[in-house]
Parts: structure tokens; sequence; C-alpha cells
């Protein structure tokens, strides 16, 4: 093997179904921690890595890659999600969403 080029992004014709797991057709290392991709020029090979296992896709699989080291998006949450109030998924009632709010569905 050549020198490999890291590939930051890379999307398929066919998807990929690799240690278990369905990647689909878009293969985004920022989305699954432990995901590399590293694209084998003289070979013309794509090659991916992920949990211990190693997937090999030809150059016929693959519409397009973007070179570089992948972008780490992850999100740090910093307020709860949560509104004030009491939330329920459900009513108990066909009125219960009137009467649970600010005035328990009385108007005066």
């Amino acid at each position: 093997m050549s020198n490999p080029i890291t590939i930051n992004f890379a999307e398929l014709h066919n998807a990929l179904f690799l240690g278990g797991k369905n990647f689909g057709l878009k293969l985004d290392p920022s989305r699954y921690a432990g995901l590399k991709l590293k694209y084998d020029r003289a070979e013309k090979e794509l090659l991916v890595s992920w949990q211990k296992e190693t997937a090999i896709i030809p150059s016929s699989n693959i519409a397009s890659m973007t070179e570089g080291k992948p972008i780490d998006r992850n999100v740090v949450q910093t307020g709860s999600p949560m509104v004030a109030g009491i939330a329920s998924a459900q009513v108990e009632t066909p009125f219960g969403h009137v009467h649970a709010g600010p005035g328990k569905g009385r108007t005066k």
C-alpha cells in the first residue's frame, strides 16, 4: 500500500454494512467515534475501519470523497431541554389539555 490519504467524508453508490452497523451511503467520521477513512491512490480503494474491522471499497462504488482530517462536531448541551412547568406526553381526558394550563380551564 502506498501512502494513503486521510478522508473526512465519503459518499458511496451502495450502502456499507460494517461491524454490525449499517452506515448507509454517507460515511462521516465526525458522526461515528472510531470510524476511519483512508484512500489508497495506487490501488484505487477506500479503506474503511470501524471496531477492529476493515472494509475495502473499490473506486467504482465511490460517488465522492473529501480529503482532510475529520471535523470534530461534538455538541455540548449547556441547559435543560425541558421548559418550565410539568411536561406530559399524553392527556388523560379529552379536555385534559384545556385544564392543564394556567387558570385550570377557567376564564376568570
